[in-house]
């Protein structure tokens, strides 16, 4: 059984202000525990169901964290409702501290920078896609959602834990600073004046997207190098933005 104070804590790591104010969150599930474990990530404290304690894959997990000597908690039944940010808790839950990642950090390799994407499974399957094609400097603008969100660290199916994400208090003025650094800022819209063909990859870009519904502010279109279209039939309304991330890395990466 969990103390009360310990099952407080890992309510208050679902709100964002708490994680802020802590500087740690949560991950859940067998997959992204056992990431966080393999990264450089600090790991605070686990978190497994009692009654799954013998599971294999769980166990895999009990004989990492004592390896890294991460403090081990079990819960029992009355626990999960209280703690899960799941609908079905997976067994295993960790409180991971967060890392403080400066724009001077992701000086190394080409930049996702996003623009005011709130939702997280989107956020998420950003960064799980980036991972993916070997990006792993991201930026977030002060309005996207919070990387840290319990939903975000899920869907980015451990890729969090490779991934410099910066949260950019001033997203204008970090672009110029990366200019100043030799990188080229180039934006996605549809009304971009030049194809995915035209792009020539390289280290030193910085691939800025807006969110669907307003899609890259105007400031910062402004100081794009040049800006970009994903060409379609134009029938709908506007393309998920996960899923043009993914059709822009896939057709760099083909070059």
């Amino acid at each position: 059984m969990l103390s009360q104070h310990i099952k407080k804590y890992l309510r208050q790591l679902q709100q964002k202000k708490f994680r802020n104010e802590y500087g740690e969150f949560l991950v859940e599930g067998i997959k992204g525990v056992a990431e966080a474990l393999a990264s450089a990530y600090a790991l605070s404290m686990i978190v497994f169901e009692e009654a799954k304690k013998d599971d294999a894959p769980i166990k895999a997990i009990m004989k990492e964290a004592e390896k890294r000597s991460v403090p081990i908690l079990f819960c029992g039944n009355k626990d999960i409702a209280g703690i899960k940010t799941t609908e079905t808790f997976p067994g295993v839950l960790a409180v991971i501290k967060q890392k403080n990642i400066a724009k001077e950090d992701l000086s190394h390799g080409p930049i996702l920078c996003l623009d005011g994407i709130q939702d997280p499974g989107n956020l998420g399957t950003i960064i799980r896609t980036a991972d993916w094609f070997g990006i792993r400097n991201m930026v977030l603008s002060h309005d996207c959602v919070d990387a840290y969100n319990p939903k975000v660290v899920r869907s980015t199916m451990g890729s969090l834990f490779r991934t410099a994400v910066y949260e950019s208090p001033a997203v204008l003025s970090d672009l110029l600073f990366f200019k100043e650094q030799g990188y080229a800022v180039i934006g996605f819209d549809a009304s971009g004046k030049n194809t995915l063909s035209d792009i020539v990859p390289s280290d030193k870009i910085v691939y800025v997207f807006g969110s669907e519904s307003h899609g890259i502010r105007d400031e910062l279109l402004s100081l794009c190098d040049g800006t970009y279209r994903i060409p379609g039939e134009n029938t709908a309304e506007s393309l998920n933005v996960g899923v043009a991330v993914g059709i822009v890395l896939y057709e760099i990466a083909k070059k």
